[in-house]
């Protein structure tokens, strides 16, 4: 059974729809408080990230990356992207005068 974070009533949980990451909502009839028991997260897992960064530093395409990983060619663009800027950062780190 439910229980509600607020008032740990678990008698009347109400589905109250859900949210943007398809996680199921709920709603206390007692204290009115809305929450969500077990949300799913948003985006790509880190593993997938390292995966296709690791396939385009092998010479692969961002494309055939995308197929074979089943996302969008330009969301690998831009974590080679990022992951590019993080390392320049990093190297070419300047001494502060």
């Amino acid at each position: 059974m439910l229980q509600c974070p607020t008032c740990l009533e678990t008698n009347e949980q109400l589905k109250m729809g859900k949210n943007r990451s398809g996680s199921q909502r709920y709603c206390c009839k007692h204290c009115g408080k809305k929450y969500t028991p077990d949300p799913n997260l948003n985006g790509y897992p880190d593993d997938l990230r390292k995966k296709a960064i690791l396939m385009c530093l092998d010479g692969q395409t961002f494309r055939s990356i995308a197929r074979k990983l089943d996302i969008n060619h330009q969301t690998v663009v831009n974590w080679v992207n990022h992951y590019v800027a993080q390392s320049a950062r990093a190297i070419y780190k300047r001494p502060k005068n």
